[in-house]
């Protein structure tokens, strides 16, 4: 009896596990780091199936959550070129999220702009996704048009982020008066989101003394990237220190899916001493730059 129970006994143990028959008993009994691979063999043993798709949406979203943008971009695109037209737009708005979070606004407009432009749940938070693709690519004005379109429309839960970023793009550009305009709005029509928290303190803060001297100390601040990603935006602020730039630094823009990690150099007194210290980055760090006013 004891030697047919070991032979039982390692008969059984060399019997390989059986594959989880469903995507639900595969979730909940495979470790979290052995997931992936888990997923990915699952897709492969189901072919073009509909679950072999929604495994791919939890890989994606998986890859998403662990900051591993490109493998998440190809997993969403996968699965919007196998979902049935209703669903597509989901999967496309997350790989164009992946690809923004990559600093990648070509590829990332790419996804969203079918998204955005149909009347479906995730429109606009496309809408909000494509402006800053436009920021990213450093055409403020052409985010700022798809932004005015989204808060004229029915933005929903977007709608205190587009206003925050209208409202900084105008700030950005000059147009204080009308910067306040959004910020009010803000504040009226989302009066408890964080956005809204951030306004009413541009608003009610006292204003800083003007000077009629523009070469006043901190007129002009140069900015040599913008991410959406922190990690890429801090690495950036690194390399530029370590290339002699002591004061480079990591400011950030908004919250949420709005926040932009710009990559200030530092502020100058004059304009010429701004432009000669972006003119040294760029030869330094292989970057562009802007000088925009210093706040």
């Amino acid at each position: 009896m004891l030697v047919a129970g070991l032979a039982s006994l390692g008969a059984a143990a060399s019997t390989p596990a059986r594959p989880p028959e469903s995507l639900r008993e595969l979730l909940a009994t495979t470790p979290a780091d052995s997931l992936p691979g888990a997923l990915r063999r699952f897709e492969t043993r189901h072919g073009r199936g509909p679950e072999a798709t929604e495994a791919l949406m939890v890989l994606g979203q998986l890859h998403y959550a662990r900051g591993e943008y490109r493998r998440a971009a190809g997993a969403f695109a996968r699965a919007a070129a196998r979902l049935e037209p209703a669903r597509k737009p989901e999967a496309r708005y997350w790989a164009g999220l992946a690809w923004l979070a990559l600093g990648e606004p070509n590829q990332a407009r790419a996804a969203l702009d079918e998204v955005a432009a149909a009347d479906g749940p995730r429109k606009p938070q496309a809408m909000l996704a494509q402006a800053q693709t436009w920021e990213l690519a450093q055409r403020p004005a052409r985010a700022a048009e798809v932004l005015s379109i989204l808060v004229d429309g029915t933005p929903g839960e977007a709608g205190p982020a587009a206003l925050e970023r209208a409202a900084a793009l105008a700030e950005r550009d000059g147009h204080d008066e009308e910067a306040r305009k959004v910020r009010e709005r803000l504040l009226r029509d989302y009066p408890r989101s964080i956005e809204a928290a951030a306004a009413r303190r541009a608003i009610f803060s006292p204003p800083e003394p003007q000077s009629p001297d523009e070469n006043r100390p901190g007129a002009a601040a140069v900015v040599i990237g913008s991410f959406v990603d922190p990690a890429r935006a801090r690495s950036l602020a690194s390399a530029a220190r370590a290339a002699g730039f002591a004061e480079a630094q990591v400011v950030s823009r908004g919250q949420g899916l709005s926040a932009v990690h710009l990559v200030r150099l530092g502020v100058y007194p004059r304009l010429a001493e701004a432009r000669r210290a972006g003119e040294q980055a760029e030869q330094a760090l292989g970057v562009t730059f802007e000088l925009t006013r210093a706040h």
